[in-house]
């Protein structure tokens, strides 16, 4: 199980002081933290989740809900806003983690991180589009991106299948129905 799986720490109003603190100061390093994790290619199990973080976090900028500057105001003199800081940020970061990629697929792929923050499943496809994009590019296999999505499908359908056998008299041998199956 991943680390990323717990709640955010705090939520903006959690204590406006202490929670507009704290994303001064982690905010920017957790975010390249979950980067580093979740495009790891060796890491894919808990995409979903680590897509609702990162989704969670890109609704906070673009809510403007963290009000203090997530930059030095010295090194970034001027008109700029953590919208555009973190934008910039982050195609930064990725660039430099993946000099194959060209600019336009960095830059489509941040500007979806904020389009796409209010719908976990399109946020986690197009997450996962980029991370097959880094995979193709560096020639890996990409069997193990769907993996937990498939596994709970096929979970699904075995539970889906196995109440609608126990509905029909007879389909079932009696030594495989078990009391347990029956509460279901």
């Amino acid at each position: 199980s991943s680390g990323i799986n717990a709640e955010w720490p705090l939520r903006p109003g959690d204590g406006k002081d202490v929670s507009q603190s704290f994303y001064q100061t982690y905010f920017l390093n957790i975010l390249q933290h979950i980067f580093s994790v979740v495009t790891d290619t060796m890491n894919a199990a808990q995409l979903s989740n680590q897509s609702k973080v990162l989704a969670y976090m890109f609704s906070l900028v673009e809510q403007k809900k963290i009000a203090v500057a997530l930059y030095s105001l010295e090194e970034h003199p001027g008109e700029i806003d953590n919208v555009a800081y973190v934008k910039s940020y982050t195609q930064d970061l990725l660039k430099k983690a993946f000099p194959n990629l060209q600019e336009m697929q960095v830059s489509v792929f941040v500007d979806g991180l904020y389009a796409l923050n209010q719908d976990n499943a399109a946020f986690r496809e197009h997450l996962r589009d980029f991370i097959v994009q880094i995979k193709e590019c560096a020639g890996e296999d990409m069997t193990d991106l769907y993996l937990q999505e498939k596994q709970e499908q096929l979970k699904t359908a075995a539970s889906a299948k196995l109440k609608y056998q126990m509905t029909v008299p007879g389909i079932l041998n009696p030594h495989e129905v078990t009391e347990e199956n029956m509460n279901d």
